[in-house]
């Protein structure tokens, strides 16, 4: 063993560990000890439970999910929008039609309202009524694909609307068009968008990629429309598709739907996939002139999305399935981001940051697949790559690397230097992970559902490997493995944090941290890293978005694990993939730099990942992404690794807040944590709460932020600050006058 034995500590720092011992079992006792909390209760799945019913006391922030009478809160396609608010440092509640329509007026009061696709299909009349009512009267609504596009019939069969979707005049063009158009009324295509709306949308720079029209695929949509079933008499005179974001933007004209002249530089681009390139979606084919704000856009289909102003209110109109990409097809980001531009572009709603003290960063992958990269490592490594960060390594530990029985791997076990390695990167304070099971491309390439006895020791061997390398055998029974232990008064947390960082210095870090290879993660090996106290997931799924739940196979997996999706650079992610692909080194170089500012523009964090054997080629490349993160110093941009951010993400989703609104314009913030409220930070845009936030509470702190105030909660399970709001109907035409 790499650390000394136990009686070793004790003869050569005897006091230091007996009071590092004292202190853990005081700090338990207290823990134990301590007064039945008043908070809010223990998290469910990493969240607080869902309440059945809107507050009794009306909340402006508040986020209202609109789901059938009847409809199980706790289903995925419900969760998956709690989550994905939660996420981003928003709160939402899911209504029922019956609660919804006994509002009234009432609704007002309320943030905005989520019209979801999958979850609502079915509408009566009097629903929809309540929500164009709602709308008309000043609300804001976020109507999403599929949502009431269906009537019942005599039968109590849900057909389609005649001519159009009836929620048609709320989205500002004609949609659901089965009786003209049969199995052609949905189209499957890129959707494309400026590239200032796809960050506005929260792709970060290579997820979306310049679009490029194709004369083929013109044609096609040519015979489609060409094909159609003829239109019934009523509809006749409906317009043919239209794209409303042209290949090259003319300037815009009153009521031409096209955006307002592009900024310069700015690009149409369109979504895209990590090895995959363009990515298609399905949409309803839309007909009419739109006369609102264009977002996105679909050669195939129409019109994608669009701000369309309705009386008084206002209508985000989605033409995606957002909920069935989350829950069933691995991604979410799609949702996340007409979400988040609902909330903040649209409604300029507070937010609680996503990341430590607000204060944002990158998270940096280093996958350690074979031998072969054990030179370059150490080359790095001279070169002071690994003084940086911290970073997530994770490196997979046996003999092979391709084939059983070809001598390429690392073979840890065996291996002096690569121990070394591994320690030093952990007394520099990296996160060191397990990646994968024992052989890269064996496991990754083979592992599947149904061969887990097969494959389980390939992962308990390299679990096992890495963490006899890096922590002591005493580790897995000196507790603190997560940020912080259970009832700890929020008084002794920094002790306890000091107690948790000499036990990691001195016995090694505990592994709670996971890659797989070739991306190949089956669910049985997830909930076996779960049970495993990993935390942390490298994620194939849900690329370009930050920490998130895994959504997966319509089902929400593993709450005590938080996956890390991959953020490209279009197709590719890799320095290999870059050099074999021949993309000019520029080009990385400045995504890489635009990862960063992405980041700190829009207070985020993303991960992006890479193996030493291509860096060692390009090592000048690397060098600029860190000298350039480090340039923005500390307050503005950090490295994280996973396990830093899983354990603040779950922290975070335990935070329970609340705002009231008196009728001088005040808003009242309230917030409690069972733990503590430690480096949680609300963002309060100053396009809405015009005055710096007050508060009495000795422990937050204010600061301007340029277009937002930031209001730190500081150490304490309590906390409240006032912060003077523009009044709702000034701020709707504000909105307004914005969108336009």
């Amino acid at each position: 063993m790499h650390f000394p034995p136990l009686f070793t500590l004790f003869r050569s720092s005897r006091n230091t560990v007996l009071i590092c011992f004292f202190s853990v079992l005081l700090t338990a006792a207290l823990g134990g000890c301590a007064e039945q909390n008043t908070l809010a209760g223990a998290p469910e799945n990493g969240r607080p439970p869902v309440a059945d019913k809107l507050p009794e006391v009306a909340d402006p922030g508040l986020l209202m999910l609109l789901v059938p009478d009847g409809q199980q809160l706790v289903s995925p396609e419900v969760t998956a929008w709690i989550d994905a608010a939660s996420e981003d440092g928003l709160r939402l509640q899911p209504v029922t039609d019956s609660e919804f329509m006994a509002l009234g007026p009432a609704a007002l009061k309320y943030g905005g309202l989520v019209l979801p696709d999958v979850l609502h299909p079915i509408a009566t009349e009097a629903l929809l009524k309540a929500v164009r009512d709602y709308t008309s009267a000043g609300g804001n609504t976020l109507l999403v694909h599929d949502f009431g596009i269906f009537a019942l019939d005599g039968n109590q069969k849900p057909t389609y609307a005649i001519p159009s979707a009836r929620l048609s005049d709320l989205a500002g063009v004609d949609y659901g068009l089965y009786h003209a158009l049969r199995e052609q009324s949905t189209a499957i295509g890129p959707v494309t968008a400026m590239r200032s709306t796809m960050r506005a949308l929260q792709v970060p720079p290579g997820k979306s990629i310049a679009y490029v029209a194709d004369a083929n695929r013109d044609a096609a949509l040519a015979t489609v429309s060409a094909t159609a079933p003829p239109a019934p008499a009523a509809t006749a005179a409906v317009d043919t598709p239209t794209t409303y974001l042209a290949e090259s933007t003319p300037p815009a004209s009153a009521g031409s739907g096209l955006p307002s002249a592009p900024m310069p530089g700015d690009v149409l681009e369109t979504y895209s996939g990590y090895l995959l390139g363009e990515l298609k979606y399905s949409s309803f084919v839309t007909r009419g002139a739109f006369t609102g704000k264009t977002l996105a856009t679909s050669p195939q289909a129409g019109l994608v999305a669009g701000l369309n102003k309705v009386g008084r209110g206002q209508v985000l109109f989605v033409n995606l399935p957002l909920t069935y990409l989350k829950v069933a097809r691995t991604d979410g980001l799609p949702l996340h981001g007409f979400l988040h531009y609902f909330a903040h572009n649209v409604l300029q709603l507070a937010r609680l940051s996503p990341v430590p003290n607000a204060v944002p960063g990158l998270t940096l992958d280093w996958h350690l697949d074979s031998f072969t990269a054990q030179q370059p490592t150490l080359t790095l490594e001279k070169l002071g790559i690994f003084d940086d960060g911290p970073f997530s390594i994770d490196m997979t530990a046996g003999p092979d690397a391709v084939t059983v029985g070809d001598g390429k791997g690392w073979n840890l076990d065996n291996n002096p230097v690569a121990q070394d390695i591994l320690r030093r990167f952990a007394k520099k304070g990296h996160a060191i992970g397990s990646h994968g099971g024992w052989n890269h491309d064996y496991y990754g390439l083979n592992v599947n559902e149904s061969n887990r006895a097969t494959f389980l020791p390939y992962l308990e061997q390299n679990v096992a490997s890495i963490r006899n390398t890096v922590s002591h055998a005493l580790r897995p029974y000196l507790g603190l493995t997560t940020s912080t232990p259970p009832v700890v008064p929020s008084s002794f947390l920094p002790l306890v944090q000091k107690i948790r960082a000499f036990i990691d210095s001195t016995f090694g870090p505990p592994m709670r941290q996971y890659s797989p290879p070739v991306g190949n993660n089956p669910t049985w090996a997830m909930d076996w890293l779960e049970q495993q106290g990993v935390v942390a997931v490298y994620f194939g799924g849900h690329t370009g978005l930050g920490p998130t739940r895994q959504y997966r196979e319509g089902q929400l997996r593993n709450p005590g694990l938080w996956v890390f999706p991959v953020t490209p650079a279009g197709r590719y992610a890799t320095f290999e993939e870059f050099q074999v692909n021949k993309v000019p080194k520029q080009e990385v170089i400045d995504w890489y730099r635009d990862s960063v500012d992405f980041a700190v523009n829009h207070n985020t964090t993303r991960m992006i990942y890479m193996h030493p054997n291509g860096a060692n080629v390009w090592p000048d490349v690397l060098q600029d992404l860190l000298a350039y993160a480090k340039a923005k110093g500390p307050e503005q941009f950090r490295w994280y690794t996973m396990t830093r951010l899983a354990d603040f993400m779950t922290m975070r989703q335990a935070v329970v807040w609340t705002e009231q609104r008196d009728a001088a314009g005040t808003s009242l913030f309230e917030a409690s944590h069972l733990h503590s409220l430690e480096e949680m930070v609300w963002l309060l845009p100053k396009s809405r709460y015009t005055g710096q936030p007050v508060s009495t509470y000795g422990n937050v702190s204010v600061s301007d932020r340029g277009t937002h105030w930031a209001v730190k909660a500081g150490n304490t399970r309590r906390a409240s600050f006032t912060a003077s709001a523009i009044a709702d109907a000034q701020s709707g035409a504000a909105q307004v006058s914005r969108a336009k």
